[in-house]
């Protein structure tokens, strides 16, 4: 029996309140998207948001000096908001108990506060009572291994090679899984560790899923008992968002299941399960990757019907409705059933307020600041000779874009830029190739042979060979003034930051760039958190940002001191057989 709302619940944002009173009466029919937020009341909400997002222009100690913390990976991870964390420690934890159990007052409440948070997922991705929510793991990773298990699709290598299980399988009984040309390895890997054959579809003329080359896939595979399209809804490299709608009539036309990966878009764009023109079966979504979304775990949208599974994916305890010394049956509540064990309780509560504020902003408002962002970002990077823009440049996508920086012939290290935007700025990007391998091979124009060789040089123990590029995200939820921020010091760094390559060393082994006279120790440690009086550690940097840029633009004008460019005389070249396959600049190329 669902516990009755306390004044405490009444006390949270009106979202989760709302979706929790929906609970007691939902129709099986969609529920109509949430009205539309009122336009100043959304305006005012992002302002709020963007001035209390937690450790925002933190001051950081770097070789340089001091430099703010400005965000620029929200395709990573977001943000915790501070009045949600406020919320979360003064209303929830107090009450906070184990959810299996509602004869306690304290876990009446926090089961009924989890459940609402349920509730106001379902909403917001207008799902019906038959689109199941179940809280997972980490983050979309976990919500696709979830799903696999449910199907039963899962083949373990090591009972295939001890029984050869896969091989008793004929081929015409084997389920196609069709995955697109980007996506993240979570949404590829997965697949091809069970019973299914997997078909990468490739990109069209325009770098978007070929649909084309889809619907052929799906008539040559006809015959299959099952076909799923597991497509993500946009990529966590270069943006470009995918045709959901188009794709899901095209598949469901063909009778095959329709799957997204919303990992990446999730955050930015409307998730609808039961779209008219095509129903999605399931989608996987990356709490963790939204405004506020620290701490939550990953969610699994199905479709009930999917849910056929007489085991659930993960046995234990609050999967059962009874146990006996020799018999044991589960759960009919998928959703329950499917969340064994003492599941992420507060974490699951967090995600449901990060859902609601992300509806309470508005897509609308979402949307149209994303589009300003990624015309500045283009128009921006189009005038700056030395930077490639990964994929194609057309304004729809998201504000997430993937950077090569030329010098000299190579690349500037997608690591050494990285570290630069860290030391110089603060700016905290990311370089490496985003767990898209595939993806990267098609961007880089990386081949078979070009493949395999670089393979060997890494498995011989040289990181720094693996292809990159440096991603950085213009988020909706940042300031101006830290997008304009951002833009310059990339400007600066692909003009002028060659010249202070003799100041980094280069760990050939793990592919990390270190300042020569960097700072030696993270500032905290995990013992330090133990301290009962410890003080915040967020101070904001007291320099502005004009002021960083005109000093760091002296810096790098000036290059390397005279002793960093003598240590980088001393360093042993690559040997003759690794410099055949090194794509990026070094310090002795010049010195």
């Amino acid at each position: 029996m669902q516990p009755a709302p306390t004044p405490l619940l009444d006390q949270l944002p009106q979202p989760l309140m709302r979706a929790w009173r929906a609970l007691s009466g939902r129709d099986t029919a969609p529920r109509p998207s949430a009205s539309k937020p009122d336009t100043e009341a959304a305006k005012r909400l992002l302002d709020t948001v963007q001035h209390d997002i937690v450790g925002n222009r933190a001051a950081l100690r770097t070789p340089y000096g001091e430099r703010p913390l400005i965000y620029a990976d929200y395709t990573a991870s977001g943000r915790s908001v501070g009045f949600i964390e406020d919320n979360i420690r003064n209303k929830v934890l107090p009450y906070y108990a184990n959810t299996h159990t509602e004869a306690s007052f304290t876990g009446a409440q926090t089961n009924a506060l989890r459940e609402a948070a349920r509730a106001a997922i379902r909403q917001s991705v207008n799902g019906s009572t038959s689109d199941k929510i179940i809280f997972c793991g980490s983050g979309a990773t976990a919500a696709i291994n979830k799903l696999i298990d449910i199907l039963g699709l899962r083949m373990p290598r090591e009972l295939d090679r001890r029984y050869q299980l896969a091989a008793a399988i004929p081929e015409a009984e084997r389920p196609v899984i069709f995955v697109g040309p980007y996506e993240h390895h979570s949404n590829e890997l997965p697949w091809r560790e069970t019973i299914a054959d997997v078909i990468r579809i490739g990109l069209d003329i325009n770098g978007h899923i070929d649909q084309a080359q889809l619907a052929l896939a799906l008539d040559t595979y006809s015959d299959r008992p099952l076909r799923i399209g597991s497509f993500s809804a946009a990529s966590n490299v270069t943006g470009l968002r995918s045709d959901v709608v188009g794709i899901t009539r095209l598949l469901k036309q063909s009778g095959a299941l329709s799957f997204w990966d919303y990992a990446a878009a999730g955050p930015y764009v409307a998730i609808d399960m039961n779209c008219p023109h095509g129903a999605i079966d399931a989608a996987f979504i990356s709490p963790h990757k939204f405004v506020g979304g620290p701490g939550t775990p990953g969610v699994l949208v199905v479709k009930e019907q999917l849910m056929t599974n007489a085991v659930p994916a993960v046995v234990g305890g609050g999967t059962v409705s009874y146990v006996s010394p020799t018999e044991h049956r589960y759960l009919k509540d998928p959703e329950h059933r499917e969340e064994g064990g003492t599941p992420a309780i507060v974490e699951s509560i967090r995600a449901g307020l990060v859902f609601a504020l992300k509806d309470q902003i508005g897509i609308d408002l979402i949307d149209a600041r994303e589009h300003a962002l990624v015309a500045q970002a283009l128009e921006h990077f189009a005038a700056i000779p030395e930077i490639e823009v990964l994929g194609p440049a057309t304004p729809e996508r998201l504000g997430i874009f993937s950077l090569r920086i030329k010098h000299a012939g190579k690349d500037l290290h997608h690591g050494f830029v990285a570290a630069l935007l860290n030391d110089l700025f603060g700016i905290q990007a990311r370089g490496g190739c985003s767990c898209a391998g595939p993806y990267g091979h098609d961007l880089l124009n990386i081949n078979s042979d070009r493949s395999r060789a670089l393979d060997k040089v890494v498995a011989d123990g040289y990181e720094c060979f693996k292809p990159g590029w440096v991603r950085v995200n213009f988020h909706y939820a940042v300031e101006s003034a830290e997008i304009n921020y951002i833009l310059a010091a990339l400007k600066l760094v692909a003009e002028h930051g060659a010249r202070l390559m003799a100041s980094y060393a280069l760990d050939r082994q793990k592919g990390a760039w270190t300042h020569r006279d960097g700072v030696s120790a993270l500032p905290i440690v995990l013992t330090d958190l133990l301290n009962p009086g410890c003080e915040s550690s967020d101070t904001v940097c007291s320099l502005s940002l004009d002021d960083i840029l005109a000093e760091t633009e002296g810096v790098m004008r000036s290059g390397a001191p005279a002793e960093h460019i003598a240590a980088a005389k001393t360093e042993q070249r690559f040997p003759p057989a690794l410099e055949a396959h090194r794509w990026f600049a070094v310090a002795t190329d010049s010195v």
